[in-house]
Order: C-alpha cells, then sequence, then structure tokens
C-alpha cells in the first residue's frame, strides 16, 4: 500500500510539472514583462538625461564663449581692426588660450604692447604682425607647428597669435625647468619674449622690466573689461 502511494503520488508529480512550469511562465510573462519595459524606460530616461546634460553644458560653454568673445570685441573695438580682423583674433585668441593654458588678458596685452593691435606691423629689427614675431623665430615655429606657410602669413592674425603662443608655452616651460617661482617666472617668460633668452644672462635689467611692467598694466586694465 505504501508503495502504491508512492507511485500516485510520483505519477501526480510528473503531471502537475507541466502545470507548474507553464503557470510559472505566465505569471514570469505577466509580472516580467512591465518590469522589463519599466527597466528598459528607465535606460531610455537614464540615456535622455544624460543627453540632456551634455546639451545644457554645452549651451553653457558656447554661453560662456559668447560673453567673452563679446568682452573681447569690445576691448579690440578701441583699435582700428576691421570686424573681420577681430573676429579671427578672437577666436584665435580664446582657442591658444585653452590650450596653452594662457590667460586671455595676457595674451591681449602682449599684443598691445608689442603692436597696438596693428596687424600689419613690422619692427626696425623686421618682426612682423600683432605678436610681433621675428623671422626666424617664425620660420622655426611654422616648422614645428606643421603650417606650410610663407613669412608672409605671419601678417595673418590667427597664424601669429598661434606662433606666438606656442613661443611663449615654451618659454614658460623652460623657465620653469630651471626652477622659477611662478611669482617671478612670467617676468622671465614676458623677457625672453622681448629680447631673446640671450639678453637675461646676466639676469632682468632695467629694459625688461620696463616692457613687464607695461604688459602687466595692459593686462589688468584688460582683464577688468572682460
Amino acid at each position: 500500500m505504501p508503495l502504491i502511494s508512492k507511485l500516485e503520488r510520483s505519477t501526480l508529480n510528473r503531471k502537475s510539472l507541466p502545470i507548474f512550469l507553464l503557470a510559472g511562465f505566465f505569471i514570469v510573462q505577466i509580472i516580467g514583462t512591465p518590469m522589463l519595459v519599466s527597466a528598459r524606460n528607465w535606460l531610455q530616461d537614464r540615456d535622455q538625461n544624460r543627453e540632456n546634460v551634455e546639451r545644457v553644458s554645452e549651451l553653457v560653454k558656447k554661453n560662456e564663449n559668447y560673453l567673452l568673445e563679446k568682452s573681447i570685441l569690445q576691448v579690440l573695438s578701441q583699435s582700428n581692426l576691421k570686424l573681420k580682423h577681430a573676429m579671427a583674433i578672437t577666436t584665435t585668441v580664446i582657442g591658444e588660450s585653452k590650450k596653452h593654458d594662457i590667460p586671455v588678458s595676457l595674451l591681449l596685452a602682449i599684443m598691445k604692447k608689442e603692436s597696438e593691435f596693428n596687424i600689419y606691423a613690422r619692427s626696425s629689427v623686421n618682426a612682423m604682425g600683432l605678436m610681433q614675431i621675428h623671422p626666424l623665430i617664425w620660420d622655426s615655429y611654422t616648422k614645428k607647428l606643421n603650417l606650410d606657410v610663407t613669412r608672409k602669413k605671419a601678417f595673418d592674425p590667427a597664424l601669429n597669435i598661434m606662433v606666438a603662443s606656442a613661443l611663449l608655452s615654451d618659454l614658460r616651460l623652460q623657465y620653469q625647468k630651471k626652477g622659477y617661482d611662478e611669482d617671478i617666472l612670467w617676468e622671465y617668460v614676458l623677457s625672453a619674449y622681448y629680447a631673446g633668452s640671450t639678453s637675461l644672462k646676466d639676469g632682468l635689467k632695467k629694459n625688461h622690466r620696463y616692457y613687464v611692467r607695461k604688459v602687466r598694466e595692459y593686462e589688468q586694465k584688460i582683464r577688468s573689461a572682460i
């Protein structure tokens, strides 16, 4: 009798198994489908939120650039620049400032001191353009930057700023390696830019200090304007 009962229970269990499996399948379908849909929606919402955040960030950056561009153009409007040249200077200065971590106000101050924002300026020693690049420096840095251009292009404001910014960046690195503290570092960088590194063999001289002082004065005024 116990044996028969065991057989009957075994048979019943085998017959019930498909029913339980089928019931389980429908339960999963009923409960699981909304869960899957909910998970999918959550992922889509998360992706959408990420896209929204990226869009907002991009708009903020554009707005920040717009305000900066507007301020720079106001500074440049005091010169005799044509609008297309002012726009080229503005765009390039912002880009080179970010690329080399050099303040916009400092780049503009150097331009002010070197050429009064005259893109066609040429000095008695043949330094060229906005930031007064010496021909030999121009040749060296256009090659370094893979710019296939002649010296005539030194009067292109964008290219002139690119070369000058790369030179300033290299000079900063040069004097950083010599161990100069930040408070005096830029005095040497600006002096070397003005008169060459060899002029600093015996330290800063009167002409160096005058140049640095004027650049700093312009920078302070420009910084307050932008």
